[in-house]
């Protein structure tokens, strides 16, 4: 019997959609699948840094479904003085002050270094705002790297790492798999993305506000994600993507965190009895 092959998933930047990527995961975990490499941008880096610092599985749900994580973004803002100070001195303003969300990975994951976990490894994705470059970061503090990439443009001032001032990972790289193309060590690349069903426009501004950087990292993206694929064949690796739909979480109604787990879940469920059930 052939080996198994060697597995890399890579989470989908999507507005809060850490939980439904922590269902997809856990669920992979429990039919048996162990990747080798786990990956993200945005939301998706949050709960790959979970997953890579080998957290329980029951210890991550709880952390992406409870009001605490996407609260902590926020909860270091001093309102008005930030939005004032910030908007007239920072080159690059956020509305929020993100730095407590850093605070607050480390109360989970500690302070340990992305550089120690192999089992797997992992990678996040990272925006440089000052040299104008993506970092694939696989070293540096997991806690730092997890938050930064998360810190959507305008909505949060971009976050220090490792002496770069870093923003949103999303922004280039949706799915950050580019690394692994070149890595013989892995074989066939999922790519796990979380999409939005047209709907009515919402109706308050903070929603509209995050639909339209929604809107504009969709357009961004879906030509990435084709140039991706493309470099996947080339570089003789499987790539399959898939995908989970539903209505985008908001911060008023935490309840719904617990519902995107368990649609994640629902997905795995189904990709793993069509594709997956026979390799491993």
């Amino acid at each position: 019997m052939s080996e198994p092959p060697r597995i890399a998933i890579s989470l989908g930047a999507s507005f809060m959609g850490y939980a439904t990527h922590a269902g997809f995961l856990a669920r992979l975990h429990a039919l048996g699948v162990r990747p080798v490499a786990v990956g993200g941008s945005s939301a998706g880096a949050i709960t790959a840094g979970f997953y890579a610092a080998g957290l329980e599985q029951e210890v991550i749900r709880q952390a992406v479904c409870n009001p605490r994580l996407y609260l902590s973004f926020a909860r270091r803002t001093i309102w008005f003085w930030h939005q004032l100070v910030n908007s007239l001195l920072h080159r690059h303003p956020g509305f929020f002050d993100a730095r407590g969300a850093v605070a607050h990975f480390e109360s989970i994951v500690g302070t340990r270094a992305i550089e120690s976990l192999s089992n797997p490894q992992l990678l996040i994705a990272l925006s440089d705002l000052s040299k104008h470059e993506t970092l694939f970061v696989r070293s540096g503090p997991l806690a730092s790297a997890m938050a930064a990439s998360a810190c959507v443009p305008m909505l949060f001032t971009p976050l220090e790492f490792e002496g770069r001032m870093c923003t949103d990972g999303g922004v280039a790289h949706e799915s950050p798999v580019d690394p692994w193309f070149t890595d013989d060590g892995i074989d066939h690349i999922i790519i796990h993305r979380i999409v939005q069903p047209p709907g009515k426009p919402p109706l308050l501004p903070l929603h509209r506000l995050m639909a339209t950087i929604a809107a504009t990292h969709a357009a961004m993206n879906r030509q990435i994600l084709n140039d991706r694929i493309e470099l996947a064949r080339l570089h003789g690796k499987k790539l399959t993507i898939i995908t989970t739909s539903h209505a985008r979480p908001s911060p008023f109604f935490p309840g719904r965190l617990k519902q995107c787990y368990e649609m994640g879940d629902a997905t795995a469920q189904k990709f793993h009895a069509e594709h997956l059930a026979t390799q491993v």
